[in-house]
């Protein structure tokens, strides 16, 4: 038998099952597909009301402890979690000589074009920026989806030093800074893993940069920049696993 006269045969076969449907089978069809989406809009909005109160609950968490605004947005991105966007928050009429911030409630956002899209998630510095005695020429804000599903999320700052003089000089003034190891390839890390309900730090970084089923994977890392828009390294923060869009919710809190 040819293959259009099996494909035929199918699609009457099919065509003759769906005419055949009773009533009631057509309704049952229709009261689980409205199930379906309920149920997708009340994940939705359980998610938005979780990220509302994040929001909501982190004006104590702003790093204000340094000698200049960025140096405290610095510090704060050391830890990789929501205090940055309380930070930004914290200092947002400051930082928007240098950068496009949004402030959403408790919480801000140093603004890129499109985080989705190379070219499109970083931004340069309006304004000469230092801290630490080192030069910041850019922010970035990266985020990878694979078939509609976040998979990893990336941001951070650039700046024209290598990554040894930047590991130096933060390392010197910030204790999680000091706390990261170096890789053969140069790069200096602070890996943890998300287990047991919580971060836990690891230094076993091929082994888990390789799993495809870790739960969650957050680094801090100074490495060297591969955009040529901004040469040098940059710092900053990434997270990967499988439940990448919950966490989120908890570390960008300013995200929508």
């Amino acid at each position: 038998m040819s293959t259009p006269r099996h494909f035929w045969l199918a699609a009457g076969a099919l065509l003759l099952t769906t005419a055949c449907s009773t009533p009631e089978e057509r309704m049952a069809k229709l009261q689980l597909k409205q199930q379906q989406l309920d149920l997708k809009a009340q994940q939705i909005a359980q998610r938005n009301e979780a990220r509302n109160m994040a929001r909501g609950n982190l004006q104590d968490n702003a790093v204000v402890d340094q000698r200049a605004p960025l140096e405290n947005v610095l510090k704060a991105l050391s830890t990789c979690d929501a205090s940055l966007s309380a930070t930004v928050k914290r200092f947002s009429s400051d930082l928007q000589a240098i950068f496009p911030v949004t402030v959403k409630g408790q919480v801000a956002a140093i603004n890129v074009a499109d985080r989705r899209a190379p070219g499109g998630s970083s931004v340069k510095a309006a304004a000469a920026a230092r801290a630490y005695g080192q030069t910041i020429t850019g922010y970035y804000d990266e985020s990878l989806e694979i078939n509609g599903g976040l998979q990893k999320m990336s941001w951070g700052f650039y700046s024209p030093a290598s990554p040894e003089q930047l590991a130096q000089a933060l390392g010197a003034a910030v204790p999680n800074f000091k706390r990261m190891s170096r890789e053969l390839s140069g790069n200096y890390v602070r890996m943890e893993i998300f287990d047991r309900g919580g971060w836990h730090r690891t230094t076993r970084f091929d082994y888990y940069r390789g799993r495809t089923d870790v739960l969650g994977e957050r680094t801090l890392v100074i490495e060297a920049s591969r955009d040529a828009a901004f040469p040098g390294s940059r710092i900053g923060c990434s997270v990967r696993g499988t439940q990448v869009a919950q966490f989120q919710d908890d570390l960008r809190p300013e995200l929508d």
